[in-house]
């Protein structure tokens, strides 16, 4: 996904600074050197229009134009002759998967429509009565994204059940195959018992498998039991899943077999495990209690009755600061509670944002639908059309009078030379700071008057590659021996770090 991103934006940025480059040029040449030859103006926004259009054909009508090209492609894959298929539609196929992690699609985007792809691919492959590796991992792909495809899911489980041995990966399809159907198909839950038995799995992912053949009596129950009550016992555990093993295994077992699992189904009986979680599993164990000796039955109703009493002098505090944290974060997850920016989004996309950019992809469309209709025309349509084209800009470019379009400047008034000479006298002051911001040079001035430095000026002073120096100055003085005494003052008592002597012509009425 990284990747993707990174090429996405890498690549529209180049295609955007290449345009800025190469239609900026062509531009500003033409508005200068054939347009308005030998008339100078503020082009700065013709600069900035140039790269706001570089940029919408960048990365808007890039984008766009690669979503042309897929759909366009993709309804040409609509309507395939069956009668006349050859490999060269499966490449078709095979390059159209590959172009949606081009660089004209973000990640969310590329995946939508990869997925719309691989749906008409796997049907395709499917009414070609296609079973080879490639076509199976098609079909695999359309399955993991509708498992209702009830036609896909047969020719994945016809496949894995005639391997002698499955992967991880394959026997989790399998599990999910079974999970989304509620583990009805006697045949494959038969299966995957086989699978488990031979590879002696005792997993999380095994159990509830075995506990359905069981209880559905697929024909292996005396194998599932020895295999799985031993494990069960041996960790004495009561959860949901082992009791309901136990319960199904009762009735196959002999009566001195029984003993530790009715002790466990009744212990769960009375401690009330499942009364709330399935109640027909607390009505199926309390048969089972029902079923023990009086002892036993006063002996578990008192253990249960003890862990109820001391239960109650336990303080357990089930959610710290973090886990409360985490549960916010979960709601959001599941949907129970939108974030700020997705219902910003939401309303941005459904309101103004949206309508803008349909109404920009239908011209878009339509622009590119009018290009190859013209790649359709014949030659000599399309040099006429081509002749009007550059016939029009050359009408443009040398006919038109630009210069009548642009407002003549207005003359400049000068100002008249001075009469006579106002004499100057030489004086000569401390320079402490130069610095290209007003607010620096603020900021020193306060920063000196707060040391009680006394007679601090600023002097803005025009810099030749645009803005403004802001010199921060301290007195005037009639001669240099003054300036220098005060500065070595100023400098022992570390009121400024550095200076300069500077000498300055002034009229005697400054």
């Amino acid at each position: 996904m990284f990747y993707q991103s990174f090429k996405y934006f890498l690549v529209r940025t180049g295609l955007t600074l290449f345009l800025v480059l190469v239609f900026g040029y062509m531009s500003l040449y033409f508005v200068h050197e054939v347009a308005l030859p030998n008339v100078y103006f503020n082009d700065l926004w013709i600069k900035w229009a140039v790269v706001g259009i570089c940029l919408f054909f960048g990365f808007v009508v890039y984008g766009i134009f690669g979503e042309h090209r897929f759909l366009s492609s993709l309804i040409s894959l609509k309507h395939i002759d069956l009668k006349t298929v050859g490999p060269e539609i499966r490449k078709q196929f095979q390059n159209l998967v590959e172009f949606t992690g081009s660089s004209y699609f973000l990640p969310g985007k590329g995946r939508e429509l990869r997925e719309q792809l691989i749906q008409d691919y796997a049907e395709f492959l499917m009414s070609t009565g296609s079973e080879d590796p490639e076509a199976l991992n098609i079909f695999l792909k359309a399955f993991l994204q509708d498992p209702k495809q009830t036609r896909f899911r047969n020719v994945l489980v016809s496949t894995l059940s005639r391997k002698g041995e499955l992967t991880d990966q394959e026997i989790d399809l399998m599990l999910v195959i079974m999970k989304t159907e509620g583990h009805e198909d006697r045949e494959l839950l038969n299966h995957m018992v086989t699978v488990f038995l031979k590879q002696e799995w005792f997993t999380n992912k095994s159990e509830p498998v075995f506990l359905k053949a069981l209880q559905l009596k697929t024909g292996q129950e005396n194998k599932i039991i020895s295999f799985m009550l031993p494990h069960l016992l041996d960790k004495k555990r009561t959860d949901y899943l082992a009791v309901n093993f136990y319960l199904e295994s009762l009735s196959s077992l002999p009566e001195d077999q029984r003993g530790t699992m009715t002790y466990l189904v009744g212990t769960s009986y009375c401690e009330e495990r499942f009364k709330v979680l399935d109640p027909d599993l607390h009505a199926r164990c309390k048969q089972v209690f029902d079923s023990l000796e009086t002892q036993t039955k006063e002996r578990l109703l008192r253990l249960a009755k003890d862990a109820k009493v001391s239960e109650q002098w336990k303080r357990v505090k089930l959610f710290h600061s973090d886990d409360k944290q985490a549960l916010e974060r979960l709601k959001v997850y599941t949907g129970l509670s939108p974030t700020f920016w997705q219902v910003v989004g939401k309303k941005v996309a459904e309101g103004l944002g949206g309508g803008i950019f349909n109404l920009i992809k239908k011209v878009v469309f339509k622009v590119f639908d009018g290009l190859n209709v013209m790649g359709s025309m014949n030659t000599a349509t399309k040099l006429v059309l081509a002749g009007l084209i550059f016939g029009g800009m050359f009408y443009a470019a040398v006919a038109v009078d630009w210069k009548a379009l642009i407002p003549a400047p207005q003359p400049v008034p000068t100002v008249p030379p001075e009469q006579a000479a106002v004499p100057t006298m030489k004086v000569f002051t401390l320079q402490v700071a130069a610095v290209k911001s007003k607010g620096q040079a603020d900021a020193t001035v306060r920063r000196l008057k707060k040391k009680k430095v006394e007679n601090v000026y600023v002097v803005e002073i025009p810099r030749k590659e645009g803005g403004f120096w802001y010199k921060v100055r301290v007195g005037k003085f009639r001669e240099r021996e003054m300036a220098e005494k005060v500065a070595a003052i100023l400098m022992n008592q570390k009121k400024i770090r550095s200076y300069f002597i500077i000498e300055l012509d002034v009229h005697p009425k400054t």
